[in-house]
């Protein structure tokens, strides 16, 4: 079960316009299987039903796998796809999730699990796709050798249909009327200035520490609100310190934490979280891990001023040099607070031209027409080379 959507999905849909499988492995228990829970085995056993549900005589030119359970699936299905080449993209690579995480942690996050079949995948598999130099850097460091050529760029791609700047600083009436109905909050909260930060609830992300930056924010801008989302039954842990956060700072109302459900990603309500990025003053992250930074890059893509910190590359390397954001040292709430502030304080035309510089810096470089493209480009280039090595 999907946690945002709440609906299973099983079997298999096919693009109507593309040769395109997509398969939704389904099993007795209905419910939403955790990253941190899956092993090996629940991997391996899961190839004969996948194998079972295809088309007879179906054989792949080519299998894109994602994160290292998926790398695990890629590897298997491939030993019976012996022609099919195999591109995993690992996201987050086992060095890069482990360093934050302390040795009881680790354990939590089954990080022995990934690096026993981490490297694994990296040998087998033909080419790597690389989401920032922060993935490159990490499989050299956590695996050894030199994987140069295997490595290739792919990046997420924003949907700008979803993901794009308003013209006006705040939502209609109606469209605020609308989001109240549907989330059970007053219209008039989705027409005050505000912050924003949207993004996977996990420990990592360190969403206690964007809301106690917001918390000095609010000390000295009382007019300023902040909306974010939470998996509170997910994450208890992250809950309870954000929550310890807004009692102590007295935040009750100026901090709204939005639920999965609250936020669908399709059919109605869909467009609340996208509106409220893109008429936030600026949008905070304090994440410690990003193989890239998904929701900073749908952020800049809304032409929204960015604050995030050294750990995630689409800040560090696209939307901060190209004038569109701050970059941040990790943990700290003070700088955090501090560029905020610069731009919920700035004159109107100096703000647009960061929030232009911000929109600029990911579009059309990151739209999905371009990254697919860019994508298939390095694969055929490397599938060539593959040819001529053998």
């Amino acid at each position: 079960m999907h946690p945002y959507t709440e609906r299973m999905r099983e079997g298999m849909t096919k693009d109507p316009d593309r040769e395109l499988y997509v398969l939704h492995v389904g099993d007795d228990v209905p419910a939403f299987v955790r990253k941190e829970y899956l092993t090996g085995a629940l991997i391996e056993n899961a190839v004969e039903p996948i194998l079972g549900q295809l088309p007879q005589g179906y054989h792949p030119e080519l299998v894109i796998s994602n994160f290292w359970d998926g790398g695990l699936l890629g590897d298997h299905l491939c030993r019976h796809f012996a022609d099919a080449l195999h591109v995993w993209i690992p996201h987050e690579p086992v060095g890069m999730k482990k360093a934050p995480l302390s040795h009881e942690e680790q354990e939590q996050h089954s990080i022995f699990i990934r690096e026993r079949y981490e490297e694994r995948i990296l040998e087998r598999c033909h080419l790597v796709g690389s989401t920032s130099k922060l993935v490159r850097e990490d499989l050299q460091q956590a695996h050894g050798g030199d994987w140069t050529d295997k490595l290739i760029d792919i990046y997420p791609g924003v949907d700008t249909e979803r993901f794009s700047p308003m013209e006006r600083d705040s939502v209609t009436g109606r469209q605020a009327r609308s989001h109240a109905e549907f989330v059970g909050l007053p219209a008039e909260l989705f027409k005050r200035p505000h912050i924003c930060e949207f993004g996977r609830s996990d420990a990592l992300k360190d969403k206690d520490k964007a809301v106690e930056a917001f918390s000095l924010v609010a000390k000295q801008e009382d007019h300023i609100n902040m909306f974010l989302n939470l998996d509170e039954s997910m994450e208890p842990e992250v809950a309870r310190r954000i929550h310890d956060v807004i009692e102590r700072e007295r935040l009750h109302d100026r901090v709204h934490i939005f639920s999965p459900r609250d936020l669908p990603q399709s059919g109605v309500g869909s467009n609340i979280l996208p509106n409220i990025m893109r008429t936030a003053r600026a949008f905070l992250t304090m994440s410690v891990m990003e193989g890239f930074g998904m929701a900073a890059c749908e952020a800049a893509a809304c032409g929204v001023p960015v604050v995030g910190t050294e750990h995630i590359p689409v800040v560090t390397d696209v939307i901060a040099p190209g004038g569109g954001g701050a970059v941040v040292p990790g943990k700290d709430v003070h700088a955090a607070a501090e560029a905020v502030l610069r731009y919920t304080r700035m004159d109107a035309d100096a703000w647009h031209t960061v929030a232009q510089n911000a929109h600029d810096s990911v579009i059309p470089g990151y739209t999905w027409k371009q990254i697919v493209a860019q994508m298939f480009a390095q694969i055929e280039d490397k599938r060539e080379r593959l040819h001529e090595a053998a």
